[in-house]
C-alpha cells in the first residue's frame, strides 16, 4: 500500500497600501510579514486610484495522528 503525502492547503492575508504609503515603507512591512510571520508573495495588483493590494500565503502544515 502506498503512503499519501498529506496535502498543502494555504492560509492567505490580504494586504492594501494608499498610493501615500511609499514603496520603501511597504517593502519593509512585506519583508517584515515574511521573515517573521513566514508568509510569501502570492499575487500584487496595483488599482487604476494608486492602491497597491498584497496577497500573502503560508502553508498550513496538516496534524497527522500516529498510532
Amino acid at each position: 500500500m502506498k503512503r499519501q503525502r498529506p496535502r498543502m492547503t494555504y492560509e492567505f492575508r490580504k494586504v492594501s497600501f494608499s498610493k501615500d504609503v511609499p514603496r520603501s515603507v511597504s517593502l519593509q512591512e512585506l519583508n517584515d510579514q515574511a521573515e517573521y510571520g513566514q508568509w510569501e508573495l502570492a499575487r500584487t495588483r496595483i488599482s487604476v486610484g494608486g492602491v497597491r493590494t498584497v496577497w500573502l500565503r503560508r502553508k498550513i502544515m496538516p496534524l497527522t495522528m500516529s498510532s
